[in-house]
C-alpha cells in the first residue's frame, strides 16, 4: 500500500510533507509516495532526522491511492489535514 510521510513544522506548526528531495512542503501533490518497503524505509531514515534536527514533529506516514499520479489520503483526517483548512 502506498504510504506518504507528514509531520508538522516545529516552528509554525504548519502540516507538511516529505519530497522526493528530503525537504518538506506544505503541499500534498509534491511529497514523495512510498510504494516500496525499501522506500518507506529510506524517507522514514530522512524524517526522523529531520525530527533530530529539530525541523519537524509528529512524523508519521499514512496510506494514499494513486489517482491518475496523485497521492490521495485514503482516511477523512489526512484529506482534513491536506486541505489545510479548519473543520467547523
Amino acid at each position: 500500500m502506498p504510504e506518504v510521510f507528514t509531520a508538522n513544522a516545529l516552528r509554525t506548526g504548519t502540516v507538511v510533507y516529505l519530497d522526493a528531495s528530503g525537504r518538506w512542503s506544505e503541499a500534498l501533490d509534491q511529497a514523495a509516495v512510498a510504494e516500496t518497503p525499501a522506500l518507506r524505509q529510506h524517507l522514514e531514515k530522512i524524517a526522523t532526522a529531520a525530527v533530530e534536527r529539530n525541523e519537524v514533529t509528529a512524523v508519521y506516514a499514512f496510506a494514499v491511492n494513486l489517482v491518475g499520479g496523485r497521492a490521495e489520503p485514503r482516511s477523512v483526517r489526512e484529506r482534513i489535514r491536506a486541505a489545510h483548512a479548519p473543520t467547523v
